[in-house]
């Protein structure tokens, strides 16, 4: 009797938000390219999905239940002054004169590092 195998739908859609299968190159629902995506986060205040180029903010509502529909892009090669702060777990970086923070969950906060360190992006670490 062969074993059943198990699927892991972990693969977030950045744009519905539905989890897709891990090796999925298109998103099952809305059929996005999901292979740009390198790594994507569900916060509280955001969604943040980060591809080889660019890190982009979706954001949420107050109450934190859905998105609002405004998008930020913070384009890699432009992010200066990278860091990971400290007191409280927040990602901060200078984005053309401006000082960008984002707060982020425990989690979220080391598979963001770990990813970016794995992009070669250079950054203070303030723990």
């Amino acid at each position: 009797m062969r074993e059943a195998s198990e699927t892991l739908f972990d693969n977030i859609c950045p744009s519905c938000g539905v989890g897709n299968p891990s090796d999925a190159s298109n998103c099952i629902v809305c059929d996005r390219d999901l292979s740009e995506t390198v790594l994507f986060l569900e916060d509280a205040f955001f969604d943040l999905e980060l591809t080889q180029d660019e890190l982009v903010e979706y954001k949420k509502n107050f109450y934190r239940t859905r998105r609002t529909g405004k998008v930020v892009r913070y384009t890699l090669k432009d992010m200066e002054d990278v860091e990971f702060g400290h007191p409280v777990k927040r990602f901060i970086f200078e984005y053309h004169g401006e000082r960008v923070v984002l707060p982020l969950e425990e989690g979220n906060y080391e598979r963001l590092k770990e990813t970016l360190e794995a992009l070669g992006i250079k950054f203070r670490n303030f723990e």
